[in-house]
C-alpha cells in the first residue's frame, strides 16, 4: 500500500471487481464515443468483462487508486504488457493515471522485465507518449459492418 497526495495505491482484492468494472465502463462511455463508432465502444466494454478481470488480477498485477475511500483508477501489469489503465473522468489529467502508470512500471523493473509493451486506444495514444512509450504499430480489429476499432501498439524500455 503506497499513499501519496491524498490517494491510496494498493493491490485489486476480489471484492473490487463490480466497482472496478463499472469505473472501466463509465470512462469507456464518457472517453471513447468521441472517437469511436458505437460498435467499437460495446467492443471495449465486452472486452472488460468480470471474468477476465479476475483472471487477469490473478495472473498478474492489479492496483486500484482510492481517494477518500473511492475506487477512482485501476491498472495491471501481465508479464511484460500493461493493461486495462483506466482513470475516472473526473479525476483525469490529475496525476493519477501517471501514479498508476509509475506502479505498473517498477513492479515490472522489480520483476526484471526492463520492456513493457502496451495497446493504446485513440483517447489515450497522447498520454502515453508524454509518459515516453513508442509507437511500434498502428492497426486496428473490426467490428461488424465494414466498422474498425484503431489502435496503437506501444513500448517503453524501462530506466
Amino acid at each position: 500500500m503506497c499513499e501519496r497526495s491524498g490517494v491510496k495505491v494498493r493491490k485489486f482484492e476480489g471484492s473490487d471487481l463490480d466497482v472496478v468494472r463499472d469505473l472501466i465502463h463509465i470512462t469507456i462511455d464518457a472517453c471513447y464515443p468521441e472517437h469511436y463508432c458505437a460498435e467499437a465502444v460495446q467492443f471495449f466494454k465486452d472486452w472488460h468483462y468480470d471474468e477476465k478481470i479476475l483472471k487477469n488480477a490473478a495472473e498478474g498485477y492489479t492496483i486500484v487508486l482510492e481517494q477518500n475511500g473511492r475506487i477512482v483508477g485501476t491498472g495491471t501489469l501481465i508479464g511484460n504488457e500493461i493493461v486495462r489503465v483506466f482513470i475516472d473522468p473526473a479525476f483525469q489529467k490529475s496525476g493519477f493515471g501517471k501514479l498508476v502508470m509509475q506502479k505498473l512500471e517498477e513492479n515490472a523493473l522489480s520483476k526484471g522485465i526492463n520492456i513493457v509493451k502496451l495497446d493504446a486506444s485513440l483517447p489515450s495514444k497522447v498520454f502515453y507518449d508524454l509518459l515516453g512509450y513508442v509507437t511500434l504499430e498502428e492497426t486496428f480489429i473490426e467490428v461488424g459492418d465494414n466498422k474498425r476499432l484503431d489502435y496503437y501498439k506501444m513500448r517503453k524500455i524501462l530506466a
